[in-house]
């Protein structure tokens, strides 16, 4: 099996994993799911990073990263405001 495959099938059985847990907690905060779905992302992209080769797919897991990255800070924000805010 070739690691995007993997990575694909493994990051489906983290976020699958994630919202069964956190339906069985009773937490609805899709911000809080986001948050941890993309912490399940960026692992799984530092563990299929190559490190002698560059394939062609790089240059969009990187822009994904970067938008991820983006969105994991507003999230933050957004939760810390609220924090604040109370």
């Amino acid at each position: 099996m070739r690691k995007k495959n993997a990575a694909a099938i493994t990051l489906m059985v983290w976020m699958l994993t994630l919202s069964s847990l956190m339906s069985l907690l009773h937490i609805p905060d899709l911000r809080l799911f986001l948050a941890y779905a993309m912490v399940g992302f960026f692992v799984i992209v530092y563990m299929i990073h190559p490190v002698f080769s560059r394939p062609g797919y790089i240059q969009s897991l990187y822009r994904m990263t970067i938008a991820c990255t983006l969105l994991f800070g507003v999230v933050i924000s957004l939760k810390l405001l609220e924090l604040i805010g109370e």
